[in-house]
């Protein structure tokens, strides 16, 4: 008998915690009680970083889709801004000409996948981590050359991956300024040219264009409650 009231006890415990967990809602990883928020931002881009040894600047943009404000993936843009100029470039051809270059100003830009992860979103000031994976290429350009026509040499492409830690304030609910701080990592840089010595040389080295990066980006969009 004290068995089997025993067990008729744990049979009604069971079904009532059974019947209580049924009468909630379903949790998600995810979260946001099972229903999926989707909405977007787009936001203009500054970042700050060194090539081989000078201050460097990249500007552009970028736009995202927001799920539940937590995740966030989208597309980017940068090109370098600041002038970084390469001098007195002396370039031989295949068939044994020679071609110089007295001024020569560098290119860099490179676009791709954005994403990140916002950490406390409804927190004033909280955290973030985001990556920039994209491909691009560096080239040379006359110095003074004219955006609507104009033709560079040295044309090599490459990949890049900026990795950040970032830390957001909400202004306002579709206003939010965004501070990152990582490290441009650039690989491929490979593309080659035969220099007055006759020697086979690279245009450009990998070193200059891999470097912490801080930047900063005002972010417009549906933020939420």
């Amino acid at each position: 008998m004290k068995t089997t009231s025993f067990l008729v006890i744990i049979s009604l415990v069971l079904a009532n915690y059974a019947n209580a967990q049924d009468n909630k809602p379903t949790q998600y990883l995810f979260g946001n009680n099972g229903k999926t928020s989707v909405t977007g931002f787009g936001a203009p881009i500054v970042q700050f970083w060194s090539k081989g040894g000078d201050f460097a600047v990249s500007s552009g943009g970028g736009g995202a889709v927001l799920i539940n404000q937590t995740f966030f993936f989208g597309g980017y843009g940068m090109g370098m801004a600041t002038v970084h100029n390469v001098e007195n470039l002396k370039v031989f051809q295949t068939n044994g000409t020679a071609v110089s270059y007295p001024t020569l100003r560098t290119n860099f830009g490179h676009g791709g996948l954005w994403l990140g992860y916002i950490n406390n979103r409804k927190a004033a000031v909280h955290w973030g981590v985001s990556a920039k994976i994209g491909g691009g290429a560096i080239n040379l350009m006359d110095a003074d050359y004219d955006m609507t026509d104009h033709k560079g040499i040295g044309i090599d492409g490459v990949f890049v991956f900026i990795p950040q830690v970032e830390m957001e304030m909400n202004i306002n609910r579709w206003f939010k300024i965004n501070i990152g701080a990582g490290y441009q990592l650039v690989s491929g840089v490979d593309k080659t040219y035969i220099n007055a010595s006759k020697e086979v040389v690279k245009y450009y080295n990998s070193s200059d264009y891999n470097s912490p990066q801080l930047s900063i980006s005002f972010l417009f969009g549906g933020f939420g409650r």
